[in-house]
């Protein structure tokens, strides 16, 4: 079987570095002096016409699709177990776990315990925020 290697083109070795502290001043120099090819770009120039995330419209849209559901979904992908696996290490019903992902279902705080036990993640993942 042909193995095919692909190299990436990198136009230059410059980084970009992103700094924000008081002194900045010798941070910078000391950064420069270490790697010399690094590329400083100050704060103020991403500062002009910019748009906190929480004011974009995709973020309101996003934000107003969110349910538990979804961080569900990620963290039983990310654990590499399906929705059978999970209802068997949980006791709750494959197709409550379904409904659930999908926003078809709330989650009660113990069906919350319970996940967020399995998956070994913080219980705060699995309960919507009351904003």
């Amino acid at each position: 079987m042909p193995v095919v290697g692909k190299t990436r083109h990198i136009k230059s070795n410059r980084r970009l570095i992103s700094v924000s502290a008081e002194k900045v001043s010798r941070i910078l120099v000391a950064v420069k002096e270490i790697d010399p090819m690094a590329h400083i770009v100050e704060e103020a120039l991403y500062e002009k016409g910019f748009i906190a995330p929480e004011d974009s419209k995709w973020y309101r849209d996003v934000k107003a699709a969110w349910h538990p559901g979804i961080s569900l979904r990620i963290r039983r992908e990310n654990a590499g177990l399906t929705q059978a696996q999970l209802a068997n290490m949980t006791n709750i019903a494959a197709a409550n776990i379904s409904a659930i992902e999908n926003g078809r279902r709330s989650m009660g705080l113990n069906v919350a315990r319970k996940l967020a036990e399995v998956l070994k993640r913080p219980i705060s993942e699995f309960i919507e925020n009351e904003e």
